[in-house]
């Protein structure tokens, strides 16, 4: 196997003299962002924002299967904000915007969202792969405190400044890899069979997923855990390394929302595109549609037909109500 040399980093913002020295967001969260790549804001939202938000939760969890473990806590929901907008009173409360709007240079939009009952224990992961956006600091995850969260339970973890490392698209996990290289060629000239693409991509992941956790280590960098309030909001950057640590005591709920943001400008491309292209040539590739709709004239957001649950399986849910 020939030596493998690192990629490049890539830009973690715009910049510039103008958006570094931007007044529209305190110095310190500026700091946060481009130093660790993290930002916290503190007791965003009152306790009765909370509730209400908790409360249009549970009621869909009632009348859904949502995959509820020994200790009755339900697994993710996708997309809820579509059959109910007024979750995204959170997404659009200014000073939410107002971060999002400096990180990304451009007006936000929320394209996803998701809805936790326990903790994930997810491994370290980058959000841009799943959905690769140009440019690639145009998009950020916010992280909504439900209820305090217990070190116990599962918190979200990160690791400091890995959105300032070197950065594997595609065409670095192939560099090495021969067969991979070969299979990514013929997905390129559709000489490869459906489920066969559907592997390669997957494959291709989990190569990719390898060569960061061999950087990781070799960085010797430490993941850090956050103990966080009902209320408190935690933006991190599309390039962070981020994931969910073990469930302690699994008695212990971890009530959380997640909303994915975009730029209105950005180009969004989803995870096969991500595998199968050289960043390159992937501006030649026709990003997912940005179909909008207006909530309260604060936000946009992407228009799906359907939220997800994932009981016993992914499941499409209707936006309509179930009798």
């Amino acid at each position: 196997m020939q030596r493998e040399d690192l990629p490049p980093a890539l830009p973690i913002g715009p910049m510039t003299p103008e958006w570094l020295g931007s007044n529209l967001v305190s110095n310190d969260l500026k700091r946060e962002w481009t130093d660790q790549g993290f930002s916290i804001l503190r007791g965003a939202y009152s306790g009765e924002e909370v509730a209400a938000y908790n409360e249009i939760v549970a009621a869909v969890r009632r009348e859904v299967p949502t995959g509820e473990d020994e200790y009755g806590f339900g697994d993710r929901i996708g997309q809820l904000h579509q059959r109910h907008p007024e979750l995204l009173n959170l997404a659009s409360a200014p000073k939410v915007l107002d971060f999002l709007r400096w990180a990304f240079n451009d007006e936000p939009v929320v394209f996803g969202s998701l809805n936790f009952e326990r903790g994930t224990e997810q491994e370290a992961h980058i959000d841009a792969i799943f959905f690769w956006p140009e440019p690639c600091f145009s998009m950020a995850g916010c992280w909504v405190a439900l209820e305090d969260i217990s070190l116990d339970a599962g918190p979200l973890f990160y690791v400091p400044e890995s959105h300032k490392w070197p950065f594997y698209c595609s065409e670095h996990v192939v560099a090495t890899d021969a067969d991979l290289a070969e299979r990514r060629r013929r997905a390129a000239l559709g000489e490869l069979p459906e489920d066969e693409k559907r592997q390669l991509v997957a494959d291709l992941g989990n190569a990719w997923t390898d060569r960061f956790l061999k950087l990781e280590s070799i960085r010797r960098t430490e993941r850090r855990c956050l103990s966080l309030k009902a209320g408190d909001v935690v933006f991190w950057h599309s390039l962070l390394a981020h994931g969910g640590l073990a469930r302690a005591n699994r008695t212990l709920s971890r009530k959380s929302a997640v909303f994915h943001f975009i730029g209105r400008n950005t180009r969004l491309y989803t995870f096969e595109q991500f595998m199968l292209f050289n960043r390159s040539t992937l501006e030649k590739e026709l990003p997912q549609p940005m179909d909008l709709l207006n909530y309260d004239e604060r936000i946009s957001y992407m228009r799906y037909n359907h939220f997800v649950t994932y009981a016993p399986n992914e499941t499409i849910n209707p936006i309509q109500r179930i009798p």
